[in-house]
């Protein structure tokens, strides 16, 4: 708790003197550091507002530009290459890469920053994406003796610290204190301590350095984002502060859109249906108006509910999936025009999906030229994982064959529009390949996930992961698929649900089975 200014300075003297015994005088001497210490550490964070990087803006505008992942990757190599000195650049498109596979993003500047020794900003780039400690300290080192008084090597050097290390996080905190005191302009090691306090559960403290961390950046959603996840279940709370932030960004769709879900859990229908209106009068998308018509449900408006379910449709939001099993709209369900809004649904999804392969089919041979050089060759970490019969399922086992994972949940929307691709591939793969659908991040018991694969009927077993192999082999989103080949290696990987990864899977695998 930090103390007022004048707090020990205010103290009444004793009218006469008194002597204090050792333990009392050792006490009361323990109470002031800790009082001075809170003091120091408790005390508000001086900072200025940041300023984006013109450079950054212009990639951030020209991102908006485009919607194909490929387009994306192609854009974010191109300003890898252009603006090799400008960090923040490098860490935004750094981050759209690591998405795709870290291995290739983490040698490329590994060899910059060896060619460049003198060179901070490459040292500081390499450093960041090593997984070891060890190495991460090393680049810091090397920043740091070039440059004693660096932000990035500050930085740098406090993310690298272990458990082992640092168990209060003390050196840590004391680093990105450090780095913030060289320059209280960039919002990076604000943004870590926030996290570092967080991470101790000074949750008080988190909030005040988050606070900052809006101060520097304000029309940024993220620093709210933070401070609400410490919020908990406070929606009325979370609600205040969403709408402090939008007094200043009033179309912020992020915002209005985690508004609207605090909203939806104290049932204030009107307020819900009110913020969703407001998403679609700033952009009208399928996902908008989905969401507008999910509120309006809710809220007993079936008319304008399936007007608006028709406006998504039309704007090619049409998982079927999704209509059937959202909760949302079980109050449109014994309404006669239920039945025929998942007609339009199914047919609109299908029609949207045959357009998609007829496309795809045009461009097969540059497709799987692309498909089997992207081959990584990475060793696969061992597990041994529960099938639905209880039986363990290691990947030693199973050497020899070309191995099929995907990472899976009952909840991912993507996952299950994955599922039966591949469970059709499943019923026609070439001999020697086996398919395991891996089970993680799961919100229901086991006995659920298995009565949801019984009821869709797929055919490839399943099995039962957990947070450790899923970190093992580096998933940050689902549906994740790996490719192993014969001797255990990683050979391929997708991320996100494809329409064509039935004909991937082919041309991959028969190129692993020669």
């Amino acid at each position: 708790m930090r103390l007022k200014n004048n707090a020990l300075m205010s103290t009444t003297m004793p009218s006469k003197p008194f002597r204090l015994d050792s333990p009392m005088r050792f006490a009361l001497t323990a109470l002031l550091f800790a009082a001075l210490f809170a003091c120091v550490y408790g005390a508000e964070l001086s900072v200025k507002p940041y300023q984006e990087p013109a450079s950054l803006k212009a990639l951030r505008a020209a991102m908006d530009t485009v919607s194909s992942s490929d387009s994306q990757l192609a854009l974010a190599h191109s300003c890898q290459k252009d603006y090799p000195d400008e960090i923040a650049v490098q860490m935004y498109v750094t981050n759209l890469l690591i998405a795709d596979d870290i291995s290739p993003v983490r040698d490329y500047y590994r060899d910059l920053a060896e060619k460049n020794s003198g060179n901070i900003s490459a040292q500081f780039l390499a450093g960041r994406l090593m997984e070891d400690s060890k190495d991460r300290i090393s680049y810091a080192e090397r920043i740091l003796q070039k440059d004693s008084n660096n932000y990035w090597g500050y930085l740098l050097r406090a993310t690298a610290y272990t458990d082992a290390d640092d168990p209060g996080m003390n050196k840590a905190e004391a680093d990105l204190r450090k780095a913030i005191s060289v320059d209280n302009s960039l919002p990076f090691a604000v943004e870590q301590l926030g996290n570092l306090l967080q991470k101790r559960d000074d949750l008080a403290g988190a909030d005040a350095v988050y606070s900052k961390l809006a101060e520097m950046q304000p029309n940024r959603f993220a620093p709210l984002q933070y401070r609400l996840m410490l919020l908990g279940n406070d929606h009325k709370k979370a609600i205040e502060l969403i709408d402090q932030f939008l007094k200043q960004n009033p179309k912020d769709l992020n915002a209005l859109n985690t508004k609207a879900r605090s909203q939806r859990e104290t049932s204030d229908w009107k307020g819900y249906v009110e913020t969703n209106r407001r998403c679609v009068q700033m952009e009208v998308t399928g996902e908008t108006a989905y969401n507008f018509a999910c509120a309006l449900s809710l809220a007993g408006q079936k008319d304008s509910a399936f007007v608006w379910l028709t406006i998504a449709t039309d704007h090619d939001f049409n998982d079927l999936e999704q209509y059937k099993t959202d909760d949302d709209l079980i109050p449109l369900r014994d309404d006669p025009r239920w039945s025929d809004l998942l007609t339009h649904v199914n047919s609109n999804q299908k029609a949207q999906l045959t357009e998609y392969l007829r496309q795809a089919a045009k461009t097969a041979p540059q497709r799987k030229e692309k498909a089997l050089t992207e081959r990584l060759g990475l060793p696969a970490p061992d597990f041994s994982l529960d099938d639905f019969s209880d039986n363990k399922i290691s990947l030693a086992s199973l050497k020899g064959k070309v191995v099929i994972l995907d990472f899976w949940a009952t909840w991912c929307g993507p996952c299950k529009m994955t599922m039966p691709l591949l469970d059709k591939f499943y019923t026609e793969k070439p001999d020697g390949v086996v398919i395991y659908g891996v089970n993680v991040w799961e919100r229901v018991s086991r006995d659920k996930v298995k009565s949801f694969i019984k009821e869709k009927g797929y055919h490839f077993p399943i099995l039962f992961g957990n947070n450790d192999v899923a970190e093992a082999y580096g998933v940050r989103g689902i549906p994740t698929l790996f490719i192993l080949d014969k001797d255990g290696k990683i050979a391929y990987r997708h991320v996100g649900y494809d329409p064509t990864i039935p004909e991937v899977l082919d041309w991959q695998t028969k190129e692993l089975l020669k």
